[in-house]
């Protein structure tokens, strides 16, 4: 592929060659995600400080004493931070890990569609790509994401007969805890394209490889 893909070249070329390779880019989901980290760890460090600031003012216009009590209290405080920094820094070290497989190349093929390191997945094993509410990465709640959802040998394929740290490329599992499983196949990003682009081109491909089938919700 030339060094500056577009969504016409990449559809020029799967179209004259059957094949094409896209180098992959954190989903725009992944790249929200990480900044919310961030923003996290900014709210938490002015927390931390405006607090320090507030009782050391008070202390020195001698509008309240420093007791045991107060000692207490802030340390506490200054526990309870640092437990939602580290929280907050592990969260961002796991989603780190995750944004450097992305930088894994896309390639769509007649075999089927490699991302994030697994693949090839074959056609069959999902459905076209869509925007749909599935359950939120990291809340009981649900979201808006990019995904190609499993059909009946997908679900299969990918929960009983792929390795558990390559399901979690894929996308992440859902459901109670009795019962979690992964469902869809999260959209990858392309370095230079959009995510209704990549879409496209997915659902392009799909048209010319895959096979007509009942997808699951």
């Amino acid at each position: 592929m030339q060094a500056t893909v577009t969504r016409q070249s990449a559809m020029r070329e799967l179209r004259d060659t059957g094949r094409v390779r896209l180098p992959g880019r954190p989903a725009l989901w992944s790249r929200w995600t990480r900044g919310l980290t961030l923003v996290l760890l900014i709210m938490i460090g002015v927390a931390g400080c405006a607090g320090l600031v507030t009782v050391i003012v008070a202390a020195v216009n001698g509008s309240s004493r420093i007791t045991a009590a107060t000692v207490v209290g802030m340390a506490m405080v200054a526990a309870m931070l640092a437990g939602l920094v580290a929280l907050v820094l592990w969260w961002r070290r796991s989603l780190s890990r995750h944004v450097g497989v992305e930088h894994s190349p896309v390639v769509l093929e007649a075999s089927g569609l490699t991302l994030r390191g697994v693949g090839p997945i074959p056609w069959r094993d999902f459905g076209p790509a869509r925007n749909m509410m599935v359950r939120a990465e990291y809340s009981s709640g649900w979201t808006l994401r990019a995904v190609m959802p499993l059909t009946p040998s997908g679900l299969v394929n990918v929960n009983e007969r792929t390795s558990a740290h390559l399901r979690r490329r894929i996308s992440p599992s859902t459901g109670p805890a009795w019962n979690r499983g992964h469902r869809w196949i999260y959209v990858p990003g392309v370095e230079g394209m959009r995510q209704a682009d990549v879409m496209q081109l997915i659902n392009v491909a799909h048209q010319m490889f895959g096979h007509p089938s009942r997808t699951q919700r």
